[in-house]
């Protein structure tokens, strides 16, 4: 297997591969220019950090090589500490520029699209003591509440006291979120600082600083259900999740591969559909029943400038 050629250049813009592009590989195939082109741009800021390691002569640091040119006239001085630093500057420029590409041209990621909801209930409250109450309607009963989640409807009974709340003793604002997931008790409540992947958010909880109280007077509780009523197999929304980029591309013309590594039930994954594509980010959507489906998504053409 061949290396690609590098020469140290930089490419005044990174080729877009078009749709209509044959796949191409070898020395001069169009499939391996952006490859090439990224090569050339690394062998050239290569180069330069050589000379920042030359002009280091054998002392440890550059800074050490600098206090020898004490002995220099101020003439010397100026004119040598100036190169250095415009080498300097010049190479945090370029270190920059590669990780704004690799961002762009080389965007991926991975995520889970999560398809849960509340059927019915859920409904979180404050009780006497440090912990909450679940109910179907707010008011603990003899209801029961039901719910959406990995492929399955659950129904959790009313219960004083469901899920304790952790005190803060810290000196600022501590957020929590109580959840719905598969414990080693079964389907409940839990409480924590992050949803894990397979829970479904229900409130969020934000403590104050110092809230040591044996009740729960001073949390915030902020409901942040997601309630669809069930209506046969009928579906109002398809479930979705939200893809942001770590650097804004030049534009929004670019496509999506998306690849499905893991969920509840493969084969109610459905049909995957990227849509909502913005300079920023874009959404994915399913059309199945399968829950915590985790997907590594690759951006394909982006219009580099």
């Amino acid at each position: 297997m061949a290396n690609l050629s590098e020469n140290a250049s930089w490419p005044s813009g990174i080729y877009q591969i078009e749709t209509t592009d044959p796949v191409v590989g070898g020395a001069d195939g169009i499939s391996n220019v952006q490859a090439r082109q990224l090569a050339n741009r690394t062998a050239w800021l290569k180069q330069k950090a050589d000379e920042l390691v030359e002009a280091r002569g054998d002392e440890a640091t550059l800074g050490d090589r600098l206090d020898l040119l004490q002995a220099l006239s101020p003439e010397h001085q100026v004119a040598i500490i100036g190169a250095a630093q415009e080498a300097l500057g010049l190479a945090g420029v370029l270190s920059r520029e590669i990780d704004v590409i690799r961002n762009r041209v080389l965007a991926q990621g991975e995520v889970v699209l999560k398809n849960k909801h509340v059927i019915s209930g859920m409904v979180l409250t404050k009780s006497g003591i440090r912990a909450l109450d679940l109910s179907q309607s707010g008011t603990v009963g003899s209801g029961s509440s039901r719910a959406w989640i990995d492929g399955l409807t659950i129904t959790l009974a009313d219960e004083a006291n469901h899920v304790s709340v952790p005190t803060n003793e810290t000196d600022e604002e501590v957020t929590y979120y109580a959840f719905l997931h598969d414990g080693p008790g079964g389907y409940g409540v839990g409480v924590a600082q992050q949803v894990p992947d397979d829970g479904m958010t229900l409130y969020r909880l934000d403590l104050p600083a110092n809230d040591t109280a044996g009740d729960l007077s001073a949390v915030t509780l902020t409901d942040l259900r997601v309630v669809r009523p069930q209506s046969g197999w009928w579906v109002d929304a398809a479930p979705f999740v939200s893809i942001a980029f770590a650097e804004t591309l030049p534009a929004a013309d670019y496509g999506v591969e998306i690849e499905v590594e893991d969920a509840t039930n493969l084969a109610g994954v459905g049909a995957l559909t990227a849509y909502d594509k913005a300079r920023n980010g874009f959404k994915i959507k399913a059309s199945g029943s399968a829950d915590n489906i985790r997907i590594r998504w690759t951006l394909l053409n982006p219009r580099y400038q």
